[in-house]
């Protein structure tokens, strides 16, 4: 039977990402009642008809509101067993981005920023998830603040270029262009190394067709002198690409990088014909079971990482993550009640 892909950032879409995966990113959200929800848009990305005359801004919702049409409360999810003892005890990781809010609703984001990680830093620390399975980033400059308001001691990063809270998707895209110019893939390193950031957080942008040239200094790619020159520049350092195009896998892991993947289908096949295998990390293949994986072959009996070591696997390895839980949906990612 062909997998089906749950809604986007969906407590079935997050829980089965976990599983299968190994990790997740998901975006979290402050409701009207100072709880979060996992909700990738501004908007509450549901039919027309079923606003029902409500506001179409998700932080004007309460969160029983917004769960009752089908979005995830992020308390509930951290009660699912399901999707806690992968990342309790399975060395998987989680992405948690703080969603900024509207200029209407906060002029300046940074409080209710500071306020989500503070709420999901206190669940995060109740359920003992290791310092390296759980990373806080946003787009937005100030992230030293939001975390100093927050409180937490967890890691976090910052997702660059910035991209503006408001306008069509290829004007914020436009509006950012600036800032892609003016930073190359050694100086996006050298600034999240300086803040203190734990992992690097990366545009496919910088890897991949006439857009790795686009910026100041000099690029870096997938394939021979760029591969070598990126290499050399991240000496090490855990770079998370996003997103991870289907048709750069192979190319991506193989260079080191982790990425967060919109396809959680294990079954299909790469378009350089090899089969996938979504959990590099966490079930770790050896050097013959990859070779035959570049052929199509799947291997059996894999045995995962928790059961062959007690070491917890940290940012630097090469990891399969699942964006917005399986991947990201059409819109409006909920279609019905």
């Amino acid at each position: 039977m062909a997998w089906i892909q749950p809604a986007e950032n969906t407590h079935a879409s997050l829980v089965e990402a976990m599983q299968r995966m190994d990790g997740v990113e998901f975006d979290l959200r402050l409701t009207a009642d100072d709880q979060l929800v996992v909700h990738h848009d501004h908007i509450v990305s549901i039919p027309e008809n079923m606003l029902e005359g409500r506001s179409r801004i998700v932080e004007d919702w309460d969160l029983s509101d917004l769960e009752e049409v089908g979005f995830c409360s992020f308390e509930k999810l951290m009660s699912d067993k399901e999707w806690l003892v992968p990342w309790q005890e399975h060395s998987k990781v989680a992405c948690l981005e703080i969603k900024r809010s509207l200029p209407k609703v906060a002029k300046d984001p940074t409080k209710r920023m500071a306020r989500v990680m503070e709420l999901a830093s206190v669940m995060v620390d109740e359920a003992g998830i290791h310092n390296q399975a759980a990373v806080f980033y946003a787009f937005h400059r100030p992230m030293a603040k939001v975390a100093k308001l927050s409180g937490s001691k967890r890691p976090w990063s910052r997702l660059l270029p910035i991209v503006p809270r408001t306008g069509s998707h290829n004007s914020k895209r436009f509006r950012a262009a600036p800032e892609f110019i003016a930073y190359s893939f050694a100086r996006l390193l050298r600034s999240q190394k300086n803040s203190g950031a734990p992992m690097m957080p990366c545009a496919v942008d910088y890897f991949e067709g006439i857009k790795r040239y686009l910026h100041l200094g000099l690029p870096v790619g997938l394939k021979g002198k760029q591969l070598r020159r990126l290499t050399k520049i991240r000496n090490g350092f855990p770079v998370y690409v996003w997103p991870g195009h289907i048709e750069l896998e192979r190319d991506l892991l193989d260079a080191g990088l982790s990425l967060l993947t919109d396809n959680a289908d294990s079954e299909m096949k790469l378009p350089c014909g090899s089969s996938r295998w979504l959990r590099p990390a966490t079930m770790p293949l050896n050097e013959e079971q990859v070779a035959g994986l570049r052929k199509g072959i799947v291997p059996e009996d894999v045995a995962p990482w928790h059961e062959i070591s007690d070491q917890q696997l940290g940012w630097d390895a090469v990891r399969m993550i699942g964006h917005r839980g399986c991947g990201k949906s059409p819109r409006p990612v909920i279609q019905s009640r």
